[in-house]
């Protein structure tokens, strides 16, 4: 068990493997936000923060005093204490669209990163079924990926933030979309290039890509 966290850090207490603690990462990378992260199992995370966890999942995060656990909430709330660069629009009907992406994408019902852990985790045809229809989303919406430098934006935003790690672990998850997206590939790469990208990175999603 770690020890009791810093009041003065913000600290993150993640999976070294999934998707969210991933997200969150990068976020707090592009941002540069001074940070202690400890990547770890559920079990390893101090009392002080588990009492105050209900639902006993990662990423949570510890900032002034406060201990937040749901990856939106998280994310959002970085994006407001530490906005620079900010990750979500200021216009109302644009953030709103954001957010409909991000929760298409990573919390709907039969959403993308449901898909992933049923590849994961699922049984052999669950995890056939899975990764068919994620490859089939991923294709269906190439023509969005071409459309601007980022996912339907000239700036990063949180829906990248989101996207950029299920895009790393496509060959880890024997998704080959093939060349005719190279749009994805393009924009893929572009994600990966960054530098906050790459300090996200924990040393086994290294391996992954």
């Amino acid at each position: 068990m770690l020890t009791k966290p810093n009041p003065a850090s913000t600290t993150l207490y993640c999976s070294a493997e999934e998707m969210e603690s991933h997200c969150v990462r990068f976020i707090m990378a592009e941002k540069a936000i001074e940070r202690e992260v400890f990547n770890l199992n559920i079990e390893e995370m101090p009392e002080e923060i588990l009492e105050l966890n209900p639902c006993e999942t990662l990423p949570t995060l510890f900032d002034r005093g406060m201990v937040l656990y749901d990856t939106s909430v998280v994310t959002e709330y970085l994006d407001e204490r530490f906005p620079f660069p900010p990750l979500l629009p200021v216009d109302p009907i644009e953030k709103a669209e954001k957010r409909l992406l991000i929760f298409r994408f990573t919390r709907a019902p039969g959403c993308w990163y449901e898909l992933v852990k049923t590849i994961e985790k699922g049984s052999k045809d669950e995890a056939s079924k899975a990764r068919n229809i994620l490859k089939s989303s991923l294709i269906e919406l190439i023509p969005l990926f071409a459309y601007k430098p980022y996912f339907k934006s000239d700036e990063m935003t949180m829906v990248d933030a989101c996207l950029a790690p299920l895009l790393w672990r496509l060959k880890k998850l024997e998704i080959d979309l093939g060349a005719k997206a190279k749009p994805i590939h393009e924009y893929a790469n572009r994600m990966f290039s960054k530098e906050s990208f790459q300090e996200s990175l924990t040393d086994c999603e290294k391996e992954y890509n």
